[in-house]
Protein backbone atom coordinates (compact mmCIF):
# COMPACT_ATOMS: atom_id res chain seq x y z
CA UNK A 1 0.00 0.00 0.00
CA UNK A 2 1.19 3.54 -0.69
CA UNK A 3 0.05 6.31 1.65
CA UNK A 4 -0.17 9.95 0.61
CA UNK A 5 -0.33 12.75 3.18
CA UNK A 6 -1.03 16.28 1.87
CA UNK A 7 -0.90 19.31 4.13
CA UNK A 8 -1.00 23.08 3.67
CA UNK A 9 1.82 24.87 5.52
CA UNK A 10 0.56 28.00 7.29
CA UNK A 11 -2.99 26.73 7.73
CA UNK A 12 -3.04 27.53 11.48
CA UNK A 13 -2.11 31.14 10.75
CA UNK A 14 -4.80 31.28 8.07
CA UNK A 15 -7.38 30.07 10.61
CA UNK A 16 -6.36 32.79 13.03
CA UNK A 17 -6.70 35.56 10.47
CA UNK A 18 -10.10 34.77 8.93
CA UNK A 19 -13.65 34.21 10.13
CA UNK A 20 -14.40 30.50 10.65
CA UNK A 21 -17.00 30.40 7.85
CA UNK A 22 -14.42 31.67 5.33
CA UNK A 23 -11.87 29.06 6.47
CA UNK A 24 -14.45 26.28 6.26
CA UNK A 25 -15.63 27.37 2.82
CA UNK A 26 -12.03 27.49 1.57
CA UNK A 27 -11.18 24.07 3.02
CA UNK A 28 -14.43 22.56 1.69
CA UNK A 29 -13.69 23.80 -1.84
CA UNK A 30 -10.09 22.55 -1.74
CA UNK A 31 -11.05 19.11 -0.41
CA UNK A 32 -13.98 18.82 -2.85
CA UNK A 33 -11.47 19.34 -5.67
CA UNK A 34 -9.37 16.47 -4.29
CA UNK A 35 -12.45 14.28 -3.72
CA UNK A 36 -13.39 14.68 -7.39
CA UNK A 37 -10.05 13.08 -8.39
CA UNK A 38 -10.35 9.92 -6.25
CA UNK A 39 -12.23 7.77 -8.75
CA UNK A 40 -10.06 8.84 -11.67
CA UNK A 41 -6.86 7.78 -9.88
CA UNK A 42 -8.54 4.79 -8.17
CA UNK A 43 -7.29 5.72 -4.71
CA UNK A 44 -9.10 5.64 -1.36
CA UNK A 45 -9.57 8.70 0.86
CA UNK A 46 -8.63 7.47 4.33
CA UNK A 47 -9.45 10.64 6.26
CA UNK A 48 -8.91 14.34 6.72
CA UNK A 49 -7.37 15.69 9.91
CA UNK A 50 -7.65 19.46 9.98
CA UNK A 51 -6.03 20.53 6.72
CA UNK A 52 -4.29 17.17 6.22
CA UNK A 53 -5.78 14.98 3.46
CA UNK A 54 -4.82 11.29 3.59
CA UNK A 55 -5.10 8.91 0.61
CA UNK A 56 -4.21 5.22 0.16
CA UNK A 57 -3.29 3.57 -3.12
CA UNK A 58 -2.81 -0.10 -3.74
CA UNK A 59 -5.73 -1.28 -1.63
CA UNK A 60 -7.55 -2.32 -4.82
CA UNK A 61 -5.94 -0.31 -7.63
CA UNK A 62 -3.17 2.21 -7.62
CA UNK A 63 -2.21 5.52 -9.13
CA UNK A 64 -1.17 7.47 -6.06
CA UNK A 65 1.74 9.09 -7.95
CA UNK A 66 -0.72 10.52 -10.47
CA UNK A 67 -2.99 11.64 -7.64
CA UNK A 68 -0.11 13.41 -5.88
CA UNK A 69 0.86 15.36 -9.00
CA UNK A 70 -2.78 16.21 -9.74
CA UNK A 71 -3.28 17.44 -6.15
CA UNK A 72 -0.29 19.79 -6.42
CA UNK A 73 -1.58 21.17 -9.73
CA UNK A 74 -5.20 21.57 -8.63
CA UNK A 75 -4.24 23.14 -5.28
CA UNK A 76 -2.10 25.69 -7.11
CA UNK A 77 -5.21 26.79 -9.05
CA UNK A 78 -6.93 27.61 -5.72
CA UNK A 79 -6.08 30.95 -4.12
CA UNK A 80 -5.79 31.81 -0.45
CA UNK A 81 -8.64 33.97 0.83
CA UNK A 82 -6.17 36.20 2.72
CA UNK A 83 -3.65 37.15 0.04
CA UNK A 84 -4.90 35.68 -3.22
CA UNK A 85 -1.66 33.67 -3.43
CA UNK A 86 -1.80 30.15 -4.85
CA UNK A 87 -2.14 27.23 -2.42
CA UNK A 88 1.05 25.21 -2.09
CA UNK A 89 0.80 21.74 -0.62
CA UNK A 90 3.42 19.65 1.10
CA UNK A 91 2.95 16.01 0.03
CA UNK A 92 4.59 12.90 1.48
CA UNK A 93 4.47 9.37 0.02
CA UNK A 94 5.61 6.08 1.51
CA UNK A 95 4.88 2.47 0.53
CA UNK A 96 4.78 -0.53 2.83
CA UNK A 97 2.60 -2.99 4.71
CA UNK A 98 -0.46 -1.93 6.71
CA UNK A 99 -3.13 -3.61 8.79
CA UNK A 100 -6.61 -2.47 7.79
CA UNK A 101 -10.23 -3.12 8.62
CA UNK A 102 -13.47 -1.77 10.03
CA UNK A 103 -13.17 -0.45 13.56
CA UNK A 104 -16.03 0.49 15.89
CA UNK A 105 -19.74 -0.20 16.07
CA UNK A 106 -21.54 3.13 16.51
CA UNK A 107 -19.69 4.89 13.69
CA UNK A 108 -17.59 2.15 12.09
CA UNK A 109 -14.66 3.37 10.01
CA UNK A 110 -12.24 1.68 7.68
CA UNK A 111 -8.86 2.31 9.33
CA UNK A 112 -5.23 1.67 8.47
CA UNK A 113 -2.52 0.92 11.04
CA UNK A 114 1.25 0.44 11.03
CA UNK A 115 4.62 2.08 10.59
CA UNK A 116 3.87 2.81 6.93
CA UNK A 117 1.33 5.42 8.04
CA UNK A 118 3.78 7.05 10.44
CA UNK A 119 6.54 7.15 7.82
CA UNK A 120 4.23 8.67 5.19
CA UNK A 121 3.21 11.34 7.69
CA UNK A 122 6.88 12.13 8.43
CA UNK A 123 7.63 12.34 4.71
CA UNK A 124 4.95 15.04 4.45
CA UNK A 125 5.98 16.97 7.57
CA UNK A 126 9.65 17.09 6.53
CA UNK A 127 8.89 17.95 2.90
CA UNK A 128 8.91 21.26 1.06
CA UNK A 129 5.76 23.14 0.02
CA UNK A 130 4.98 22.65 -3.65
CA UNK A 131 6.87 19.34 -3.80
CA UNK A 132 6.26 15.62 -3.41
CA UNK A 133 8.58 13.99 -0.85
CA UNK A 134 8.71 10.22 -1.43
CA UNK A 135 10.71 7.53 0.33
Amino acid sequence: VTLLFADMPGFAALCGSLPPRVVMSFLHNLFATFDDMLDHYKVYKVETIGDCYVVAGGLMYEDEDGMAAAMLQSAFRVTLPTTGAHVRLRIGLHSGPVVSGLVGTRMPRFCLFGDTINTASRMESTGVAGCIHAS
